[in-house]
């Protein structure tokens, strides 16, 4: 009898043992499962329930987004990726309308800062050349950019987008100066091989050059309709 009763001191002695080492198991498996959370939307709010953050794997914009919103629920930021995998960051003010938009395509980059459709400058990358443009009503208006070979170059650009005034240093570091009329060039000024040069032109080709030699010989020389030297001064 005696030894029967040890037995069964013994048996629940390695129950209890047996079921504490399974609970302590099944208590490490939840805890590992709850790790991972699957869900299309979370909504982040303050301490007075005001919605202030949503990450959601859709939004409304067709993006996979963390939006931010202000305390009267205007949202203010917005970061994520479109279907096609494009990385973008949207800046907002407080009426909602788009300050800052920063995007990745490919290999190009744009920073746009202000109303994307009104007055505004972008900053981009196209490729290995980077641009600068100043905008009105979807417009630009100035443009600045360096070339493959580094020369850097300003347009200004009319209302309709011709150009208007451009100005360049070349990649052997000549000068020049362009007034265009309805996208032509009119009157160029520049520095080239050492002489100072000012042309003009009707329409269609030179009329009328004059310069000053690296020597400091002046000459002015007028030019027919087929673009030849009329009349030199001084005679050669």
């Amino acid at each position: 009898m005696i030894q029967k009763q040890k037995w069964t001191v013994v048996m629940g002695l390695a129950a209890g043992l047996v079921g504490g080492l399974a609970s302590m198991f099944l208590t490490s498996d939840v805890q590992a499962q709850a790790e991972v959370v699957t869900a299309r939307q979370f909504n982040l709010v303050d301490d007075s329930g005001h919605l202030r953050g949503v990450l959601s794997g859709r939004d409304e914009r067709g993006l996979a987004s963390l939006a931010f919103y202000d305390s009267q629920g205007q949202v203010r930021g917005v970061f994520g990726t479109q279907d096609d995998g494009t990385p973008v960051l949207r800046l907002l003010d407080d009426s909602g309308q788009l300050r800052l938009v920063a995007e990745v395509q490919g290999e190009s980059a744009l920073l746009v800062v202000g109303e994307r459709d009104g007055r505004n400058g972008m900053l981009a990358s196209v490729g290995d050349t980077p641009i600068l443009s100043l905008s009105d009503r979807g417009r630009s208006r100035i443009q600045m950019q360096l070339a493959d070979d580094g020369a850097p170059s300003l347009n200004l650009l009319t209302s309709q987008g011709q150009p208007g005034v451009g100005v360049i240093v070349s990649s052997s570091d000549a000068s020049v100066v362009t007034l265009y009329e309805a996208g032509a060039s009119r009157v160029v000024l520049g520095v080239v091989q050492e002489a100072a040069v000012l042309n003009f032109s009707d329409s269609t080709r030179q009329r009328l050059v004059v310069g000053v030699a690296q020597n400091g010989r002046p000459s002015i020389s007028f030019l027919n309709e087929t673009g030849e030297v009329a009349q030199e001064l001084p005679t050669p």
